[in-house]
């Protein structure tokens, strides 16, 4: 006899096997997969980066802003000289109480105050070199010098209260009106250690030919006070003329103020990370470790770390991006390892004699906080995994139990019944079956009625059709073959007799209940198939006293066309995702539920490439690049998602429901990490990845409505367009207000080129000697409602990359304005504003020297200072201005990208200083110390200098006192259609502040 087993136990086994190996799986995918390795990277890349943005800061701030005084140290060396030879003495008078010392620090005091206001240091100071004698050992020597200090550099008042005098002579002090403090000195007291003097000194004696920039030296360290204020110094040597040296100049940092710009908070929110500003000694074998002098440090967790220590040893793991290095050692005073990234700040020239010194900007964290999210998560996992086997174990046990105990019950019922047809059920040898089958057998000896008359009839109908009349009286229900064949399509059936129980266990296949099926008229079921598809039944019913009529139809073809129909009315016919319309619907009606709402954010979708791809492949090639983004779309969005195709390479989606935003950033990251990894294969054998542009707005942030949300989202879609491509940028109120005419001036921008609607006006630039039109400077003026000014035109040129159109346009309309007027405009210089990095084509440039080639030597070429320059536009520019004698002007010195490097390396005929340096130039003392900087610098470069924006006398005035060689601006006259000429009042003024300035002159040099 075969051994029987229970359904309890057939169900129970395979269950409990199925769990273990599913909690297996999931711990090796989980630990052997790399998901704990890739969690400490992804620390150690957060860590780095925020070093390598620090690093970046300070290194800009030691590079382009402490040690950047060239002006500064040109005008003092020419004073120094110039004091020298009018007092017909040489450096090395310059001594400790020597008169002519004095004279000299008065005179530059200003000068030093100023740099230490523009660079925003703690300190400033200069020493003269005096006579020269080698220093051995403990030698002393005494040099005289200024040294002036300001622990608060932010914050400046009007006068010098805020400063100390730490070095000079009292003479100096007082005229400087300057307090000394209490380790005041008259003299430097210079050793064979006094590197901040010695090393730029020993450089430049060394290698004559040596820039005093490049000279230049960094030390730490240095107290240049008795009163133990640790200080960086940079130094670079003062050089005369000859080539001798005439001392050092150089800034000095607080200790305290260097760790203000440490701020250990950004390493972590608990501040229990530290920034080290450290050097790298470099002659050191990385085998044996990286040897770091300490130079400061932030963060109250380095003292629990490393005590006082001043040189700390650490081992590298593995190289970074930023040219750094992870690094790790061990505290001092903590039991547990410490772990940072150490990142390279370039101070020197490669060619510079001290670039072997490495400083260095280290971050540090320790081991548990920078690896504490990895390892919770690893702990987390573990107690999921054990938690999980306890509840499938209990819920196996469960559901084995129950089915056994509803098959007995069954087999008892049937058990009990009275059967009408005698049937012969084989033993399948499972107990509970075997007794149901037995039960059934005993049944079955009696069967109702062969057939009925309503059974033919039916039978004749060539549609899936069956009819049951239910008799509640007599516990029958007759069936005919169709209702069983409606329900089963796959089997054979005859006409059957059923008890109300059997009944309604054929109900229940319905998903009906016996006891509604008289209140039923009509209903559309839907039964899912076990091998995967759905069958749809329409149920009709008619109840009279104690019997129910009812028909049971297969509309399955009829239904699936209907949804059909409304598929193609709602999704995408390319990509299978929503269409506007569908998501237009879902979307509102759960914003008609603002409670189910939540954190919500609509998200704009747009691809990068799809031009490309359509124009290089094709446009099937094109469907399939929409189609993987689709997929990507559809395989990472929930149950909280909603997402549509709009049209074209536009995609919409809806994340809604949300506890915080952070959950929602989390899913807009996954979705574009998935686009970034994706990989679509091209017909030439080569790949590409999917790149999208993503704008997000916030409900209720941003707003409460869906079309603004949608109107938000394009515009930050727009923004990240125009910026970065392939990125993900929320939606900000203050650009939009600022930019958002933006989104709907492209049509505007095609109608001004197309149709040139521009116009020039004509601003005279006056020539302070001969008090006349120099020329005039050629100003656009948009004749556009929407587009009003040369700036909004330029923004929404580049955002279109229509630049180009702008500059051929530009050069042919103001040219025709000179070619109207050119017989007033006969001898004048005629500045004309060019794009810096871009340059006409040849077609272009001789199609405009056709029209108006006669005007182009009174051209002056002025370089905007918007655009960064182009190298090769720069160069041709150059080359035109030599061939056809024009001239090159550097527009707006002092903003934008016109600074320093861009005029050493233009080297321009004239500069234009900018209205913000004008301003106020007669009331603000630094202000005009800075620009008779200004003019010193370019009158020793032959450049001629033009003050832009000049509105009132007192500036003319001062502009002249300044030596200024032109002028321009409101206070002479405004821009006009025709070339005009100006105010007689504003000339009459000039001539008689350039006349007081010749008087003055001539009595001086009496």
């Amino acid at each position: 006899m075969l051994k029987k087993r229970s359904v309890f136990n057939r169900i129970l086994i395979p269950l409990i096997i199925v769990q273990i190996f599913q909690i297996s799986l999931f711990g090796m995918l989980v630990f052997s997969g790399g998901v704990i390795t890739k969690l400490d990277r992804n620390a150690e890349e957060i860590l780095n980066e925020r070093v390598i943005n620090r690093k970046n800061y300070l290194e800009n701030e030691m590079i382009q802003r402490w040690s950047n005084f060239s002006i500064y140290q040109t005008k003092i060396e020419e004073e120094i000289e110039q004091q020298l030879s009018e007092a017909g003495m040489t450096v090395a008078d310059l001594v400790p109480g020597a008169a002519v010392t004095s004279d000299i620090l008065k005179k530059i005091g200003p000068d030093l105050i100023a740099l230490m206001r523009r660079n925003t240091v703690t300190g400033v100071f200069l020493v003269f070199e005096g006579p020269q004698g080698a220093l051995n050992g403990s030698e002393e020597t005494e040099k005289s010098g200024i040294y002036l200090r300001d622990l608060d550099p932010i914050n400046n008042p009007y006068d010098n209260s805020d400063l100390l005098m730490e070095r000079s002579p009292t003479d100096v002090a007082q005229s400087l009106d300057i307090a000394m403090d209490v380790g005041w000195s008259p003299r430097f007291k210079i050793t064979a250690e006094s590197y901040f003097y010695n090393n730029p000194v020993r450089a430049v004696r060394s290698d004559p030919d040596l820039a005093s920039e490049d000279a230049g030296y960094w030390g730490y360290g240095s107290m240049l006070n008795e009163d133990l204020i640790k200080t960086i110094t940079y130094t670079q040597p003062l050089i005369g003329s000859d080539g001798s040296v005439l001392g050092v100049m150089g800034v000095s940092l607080a200790d305290d103020y260097l760790k203000s710009l440490l701020p250990s908070k950004e390493l972590l929110a608990d501040q229990s990370g530290a920034y080290m500003l450290a050097i790298l000694d470099e002659t050191q074998s990385q085998e044996q470790g990286l040897t770091l002098q300490k130079v400061t440090h932030s963060g109250g967790v380095f003292i629990a770390m490393f005590g006082e220590a001043e040189e700390l040893l650490f081992q590298k793991d593995s190289d970074v991006s930023g040219e750094g290095a992870l690094i790790h050692t061990s505290a001092f005073k903590l039991n547990q390892k410490i772990c940072g990234s150490l990142q390279p700040l370039e101070l020197y020239n490669s060619n510079a004699p001290f670039s072997h010194q490495r400083w260095v900007l280290v971050g540090l964290e320790s081991q548990n906080a920078l690896y504490g999210f990895s390892h919770k998560m690893q702990n987390s996992i573990l107690t999921f995994m054990i938690l999980s086997m306890l509840v499938g174990l209990a819920a196996t046990m469960y559901a084995s139990y129950r089915p056994s105990r509803q098959i007995g019950a069954l087999a008892r019922k049937v058990r009990n019944s009275d059967p009408n047809k005698p049937i012969h059920l084989d033993p399948i040898r499972i107990t509970e079956i075997d007794q149901l089958s037995q039960a059934i057998e005993e049944l079955s000896k009696s069967v109702a009625e062969n057939s009925s008359r309503l059974s033919q009839i039916i039978g004749m109908l060539s549609i899936q059709i069956g009819a049951f009349e239910v008799e509640s009286d007599k516990n029958s229900v007759f069936c005919t073959s169709g209702f069983f064949d409606v329900l089963d399509p796959l089997t054979a059936h005859e006409d059957r007799m059923l008890t109300l129980d059997e009944f309604a266990g054929q109900l229940r296949l319905l998903d009906l209940d016996l006891k509604d099926l008289g209140r039923l008229r009509e209903k559309t079921i839907k039964l899912e198939q076990e091998g995967g598809g759905s069958r749809w039944m329409r149920l009709k019913t008619a109840a009279r006293a104690q019997t129910i009529l009812g028909v049971v139809q297969d509309v399955t073809a009829e239904m699936v066309e209907r949804h059909r129909i409304e598929y193609e009315r709602d999704y995408d016919v390319l990509t299978n995702l929503l269409n506007r319309r569908a998501f237009q619907r879902f979307a509102q009606e759960r914003f008609e539920h603002p409670e189910q709402l939540k954190i919500t954010a609509f998200m704009m979708m747009d691809l990068d490439n799809l031009k490309y791809i359509n124009d290089t492949y094709g446009h099937d090639c094109g469907d399939g690049y929409i189609r993987s983004a689709a997929d990507v779309l559809r395989n990472n969005a929930g149950p909280h998602e909603i997402a549509a195709r709009m049209s074209g390479d536009e995609f919409y989606v809806l994340f809604y429901g949300y506890e915080t935003d952070f959950q929602i950033r989390q899913k807009i990251e996954q979705i574009r990490k998935a686009m970034a990894a994706y990989e679509m294969e091209l017909p030439d054998g080569k790949s590409i990845r999917i790149r999208a542009s993503f704008g997000v707005s916030w409900y209720p942030r941003d707003s409460r409505n869906l079309d603004e949300l949608i109107k938000y989202a394009d515009f930050a879609m727009y923004e990240i367009k125009n910026s970065v491509k392939g990125g993900i940028k929320d939606f900000e109120i203050e650009s939009y207000r600022k930019d958002s005419f933006m989104l709907h001036s492209s049509e505007d921008l095609n109608r001004l080129i197309e149709n040139e609607l521009i116009d020039f006006v004509f601003q005279p630039i006056i020539d302070v000697e001969s008090q006349t039109v120099y020329g005039y400077e050629m100003l656009m003026r948009p004749k556009m409602e929407n587009l009003k000014t040369p700036s909004e035109v330029l923004r929404i040129a580049r955002a279109q990359s229509r630049l180009y159109q702008i500059e051929r346009l530009t050069w042919f309309k103001a040219m025709e304005a000179v070619d109207r007027y050119h017989q007033r405009l006969q001898g004048k210089k005629l500045f004309i504003n060019s794009i810096s990095s871009l340059r006409l084509s040849p077609e272009d440039l001789e199609e405009l020297d056709r029209l108006y080639g006669r005007y182009n030597s009174q051209v002056v070429i002025e370089l905007t200072e918007s655009e960064k320059m182009g190298e090769m536009a720069t160069i041709h520019k150059r080359q035109r201005c030599i061939d056809q004698h024009q001239e090159i002007a550097l527009d707006d010195y002092g903003t934008g990208y016109n600074g320093e490097a861009t005029l050493l390396d233009l080297m321009p005929n004239y500069v234009k200083v900018d209205m913000s340096i004008i301003r106020g130039l007669d009331r603000d003392v630094n202000r005009r110390e800075f620009y008779e900087g200004l003019v010193v610098y370019f009158r020793s470069r032959k450049i001629k200098i033009l003050a832009e924006g000049v509105e009132t006398r007192e500036e003319m005035e001062t502009l002249i006192e300044c030596g200024t060689d032109y002028m321009q601006g409101f206070y002479f006259r405004k821009g006009e259609l025709v070339p005009p000429e100006p105010c007689p009042e504003a000339m009459e003024a000039l001539r008689k502040a350039v006349d007081k300035k010749k008087k003055e002159q001539s009595l001086t040099n009496k």
